[in-house]
């Protein structure tokens, strides 16, 4: 436990650095990247609204959420996992953890929002997988030793 709150204290700058530059490869990747290959943007904001009962008239609930979770509580559990496991480098652990985002959003985002486990297969499903490793990765590559060896 000492080790996870002092990965977690030892710096929040960097953590917090790491966040936003993850979220924004993973906002690149589902505004732009999406487009080519689903042919439209991946819509987290609408999936949370819709998991959680809200109307359109609230995606900006969705959205806000979703870049907080991706910038402030993600990179948190990051560091917890990363503390608890010390899995390999941290690119790779940060690929993983994407691997067990990814997971979360299929397995329990997806039926709360009403559609089938991993949004029904296909594409869209492939390109959140994708969109969720470059998140895990990014953030594990910025993060980095550094923030984890201070603690």
């Amino acid at each position: 436990m000492k080790r996870v709150v002092s990965a977690l204290t030892s710096n929040p700058k960097r953590l917090l650095f790491a966040g936003v530059s993850s979220t924004i490869v993973l906002a690149v990747f589902m505004e732009g990247i999406a487009r080519i290959v689903l042919g439209g943007p991946m819509k987290p904001a609408m999936l949370i609204c819709q998991a959680l009962g809200l109307d359109a008239s609230y995606l900006w609930l969705g959205e806000i959420l979703h870049y907080a979770l991706g910038i402030v509580f993600f990179p948190i559990g990051y560091v917890v996992f990363r503390s608890i496991t010390n899995l390999g480098s941290p690119v790779v652990s940060g690929f993983i953890w994407g691997v067990i985002l990814w997971i979360g959003a299929g397995v329990v985002m997806s039926p709360m929002a009403g559609m089938p486990l991993f949004f029904g297969g296909g594409k869209i499903m492939i390109a959140s997988l994708v969109a969720h490793i470059a998140y895990g990765a990014v953030l594990g590559g910025v993060y980095g030793r550094q923030g984890l060896n201070n603690a």
